[in-house]
């Protein structure tokens, strides 16, 4: 009976475990089905929603039109970099935007040259217009002033502003820029004498040719050229150009000594601050000129 009744034992063990081997092998297929079903129907639900995304913003994006004026390219222009870089978004197709940059280069236009921070600077200047400031009034101001003295055409304003203070009386400004023309020609009295007195030396000295003289003392005669215009004949000289804030007369105000003619200041110590007047002698208002903001300002 003890052998029968272990027979009987070990026949249900085995009944048991080819019972859960048989549903474990019929489940299976099944949660791979389930699970192959739920990544199926996620990866759906995923191309729905970036196709959606895309037939949206393909909504959104305007169509260039190549009619329109260059004042109007180079706006549609500036206002694709700053919606790009600002908030993220695309106002027209690539296509388009290559198509607007190949017609702002074939008619001239020196928006497509400006490097990222002159386009960053317009992009401000144009949302504070619109009263959608991008920077708070510190960092608008240094990066203008960096521009500037790049003589940047970015941060340079075409006219003069005026604006009334409290006391009722007016103040206008104008944008102060480097004169490269006439700063070059400052070198010039120097150059031609360092040139003759070179070329004299080496004729009578050695018989050089005096085109080969001029080659071979290059070196020596730029270095005492610059020496002679910045610490003799002139002390840091910086010529600027700017229009009159009130009568918008072209003018030149110089920065610097002249034969170390000091103008109070000190020598070597040339004001970085100074006091003229209007070259209009109809207008003849006084102008206080700073070289560090590169203003001009009349009141």
């Amino acid at each position: 009976e003890e052998k029968m009744l272990m027979s009987r034992i070990a026949l249900l063990g085995v009944l048991s475990l080819s019972t859960a081997s048989a549903f474990s092998v019929g489940s299976a297929p099944g949660a791979r089905l389930s699970l192959a079903s739920k990544t199926a129907s996620s990866a759906r639900s995923t191309q729905r929603a970036f196709a959606l995304r895309s037939l949206k913003a393909q909504e959104e994006m305007t169509k260039y039109d190549d009619s329109i004026n260059l004042a109007a390219k180079e706006r549609l222009y500036l206002d694709c970099c700053a919606a790009f870089n600002v908030e993220k978004k695309s106002l027209v197709s690539d296509d388009d935007f290559e198509q607007l940059k190949s017609d702002l280069a074939f008619e001239g236009s020196k928006v497509i040259m400006f490097s990222r921070d002159e386009i960053k600077f317009m992009v401000a200047t144009q949302a504070y217009k619109e009263g959608k400031p991008t920077m708070d009034d510190a960092e608008y101001d240094s990066l203008r002033q960096s521009l500037k003295a790049l003589n940047s055409p970015a941060a340079l304003f075409d006219s003069p502003t005026c604006k009334i203070r409290d006391d009722g009386n007016t103040v206008c400004k104008a944008d102060l820029s480097a004169d490269d023309g006439k700063n070059a020609l400052l070198y010039t009295p120097a150059l031609v004498l360092v040139s003759l007195l070179v070329n004299e030396f080496t004729f009578w000295s050695y018989g050089w040719d005096p085109l080969l003289s001029l080659i071979a003392g290059s070196p020596v005669i730029a270095a005492v050229t610059y020496a002679l215009t910045n610490f003799v004949y002139f002390q840091t000289p910086y010529i600027t150009k700017a229009q009159c804030p009130k009568c918008t007369t072209p003018q030149n105000i110089y920065f610097g000594d002249v034969l170390f003619v000091n103008n109070g200041v000190g020598v070597n110590k040339s004001p970085t601050q100074l006091t003229t007047q209007c070259v209009n002698k109809a207008c003849g208002c006084d102008l206080k000129a700073d070289k560090g903001r590169m203003l001009v300002i009349a009141e």
